[in-house]
């Protein structure tokens, strides 16, 4: 169990919704790996039909306020140069539109400039549904090139370009993460892994 305390935003609505959407907080962090096991994953199946030997590196629930936001796995190819995948199992719903929000800032707090983000937005658009409790996206990063998208395990989206899918799963795996303690649930003692070593340092 990990708990990470920061400044209070309950005054402040509107932020307390975007922050509240994918988990990004600035507040309160509970991680609870017994929990994130007994809720396990149903996609393993699909990540395992997509990446050859995947296997689990890590795993973490995401708590905030007492709410239970989602359950979030990473899987990774036994392979030097094999694929990896973050699946999220939501305990809440969440809007496409607040997802897509989220997602852009953070990317713009690691660094990401407005004209990279202009330039890939006619992806990120598209990257993203509303969820409900019960459902799942699944990322998976088969090659270089290409992140596939699942909506409880149908393929409805592709990120295309290495770049963009690094700056993608950087959201979760970055060490300038949001979500640090999530961050290290799922990366576990995996680095330095060499398919996963964008996301071992700075």
């Amino acid at each position: 169990m990990n708990i990470i305390s920061y400044s209070v935003l309950s005054k402040k609505p509107r932020l307390l919704k975007l922050l509240f959407t994918l988990g990004f907080l600035t507040t309160s962090l509970f991680l609870s790996m017994s929990q994130a096991r007994a809720t396990g994953t149903q996609n393993a199946a699909l990540v395992n039909q997509q990446i050859a030997q995947a296997e689990v590196v890590g795993e973490g629930r995401l708590i905030y306020w007492g709410f239970k936001l989602y359950d979030a796995q990473l899987f990774a190819s036994r392979e030097a140069q094999g694929g990896y995948a973050l699946d999220l199992q939501y305990l809440r719903q969440f809007e496409a539109q607040d997802l897509y929000k989220q997602t852009v800032e953070e990317m713009e707090k690691m660094g990401v400039t407005k004209e990279k983000r202009a330039l890939w937005d006619p992806q990120l658009s598209k990257a993203f549904k509303t969820v409900k409790k019960g459902d799942s996206i699944t990322a998976i990063k088969k090659s270089r090139d290409v992140t596939q998208l699942f909506h409880n395990g149908l393929l409805f989206s592709e990120i295309r370009g290495d770049e963009l899918s690094k700056a993608f799963f950087s959201i979760w795996l970055h060490p300038r993460t949001s979500v640090p303690k999530l961050r290290q649930s799922l990366l576990g003692n995996s680095c330095p892994r060499l398919n996963l070593e964008a996301y071992c340092n700075e």
